[in-house]
């Protein structure tokens, strides 16, 4: 009898349960119980420890969500983010970048497929400001080929009068890589021009490797008897907040009327010339 019995369990093996593959699609799910349309996932861009609780008050009382929010931590710093109106989710995508305690807060739409072990976020759009940018050369165009190379290019701001301080651009910045200083340009006279980047609403950075999410004490990327020489970054790289903007989008604006009218004028005038 003990010998049957050892027989029949040496023919059960649970590997062959396990390997049974079971297709999702033949279920046909129900899309209304796969609703992903309004779910966020998110970490913050550091290693060091910080406090749960407030992170959850902070990041709820910033966006300050119409509708509500719940917040579920998935694993250790990984956020899912479940919002109850389009509008709320909106508009904090459209406020990116967000930091909580000079920590960049990264955020994606959750595609569903991913699972949360394997979820990876390293994107974050930033406004750029170049500086320095000779008259002659600020067409959208050149803006673009400047940062070109930085990441995928969300927006460019238009530039109006082509007198301002710089020209902004949006970009979707790879975190993992180190902030862009400058770019070198070659002007029609054989000269060699820096173009300086300086970036809005920059969270915490290395000055030692130029990435986000840690200090140089903590860089892993450089050297230590590198770091004793002189950093290559800098607080340069923080853009100044924009003080008089909204007088300048008024003149902006006044400029934009009246080249209206002096358009119409001229259109006007074209009929009149075709007669003589």
């Amino acid at each position: 009898m003990a010998e049957e019995i050892s027989e029949i369990c040496s023919r059960l093996r649970i590997d062959d349960e396990e390997d049974v593959v079971l297709d999702l699609e033949s279920l046909n799910p129900n899309p209304e119980q796969t609703k992903l349309s309004l779910l966020l996932l998110g970490r913050v861009l550091t290693d060091r420890n910080y406090n749960l609780d407030a992170f959850k008050r902070t990041i709820t009382m910033v966006w300050a969500p119409v509708h509500g929010l719940v917040i579920r931590v998935l694993s250790p710093n990984l956020y899912a983010f479940q919002f109850f109106h389009w509008r709320d989710l909106m508009k904090v995508m459209d406020g990116r970048p967000w930091c909580f305690d000079n920590m960049l807060v990264l955020l994606k739409e959750a595609d569903g497929e991913e699972q949360p072990d394997q979820v990876s976020i390293i994107h974050s759009p930033f406004w750029v400001r170049l500086k320095n940018l000779p008259f002659n050369y600020r067409s959208d165009d050149i803006v673009k080929a400047l940062v070109g190379n930085m990441g995928e290019i969300l927006e460019v701001e238009e530039d109006v009068l082509g007198i301002g301080r710089y020209r902004r651009v949006r970009v979707m910045l790879d975190v993992t890589k180190p902030l862009r200083r400058f770019r070198k340009i070659k002007d029609k006279k054989g000269r060699e021009l820096q173009i300086d980047f300086a970036y809005e609403r920059l969270p915490f950075f290395c000055f030692a490797c130029g990435v986000m999410g840690h200090s140089e004490r903590d860089c892993h990327g450089v050297l230590e008897e590198d770091k004793k020489e002189t950093l290559g970054w800098s607080t340069a790289l923080k853009a100044t907040p924009r003080k008089g903007r909204s007088k300048e989008v008024m003149e902006e604006e006044k400029y934009r009327r009246s080249k209206k009218i002096l358009f119409g004028e001229t259109e006007v005038l074209k009929p009149v010339h075709s007669f003589l």
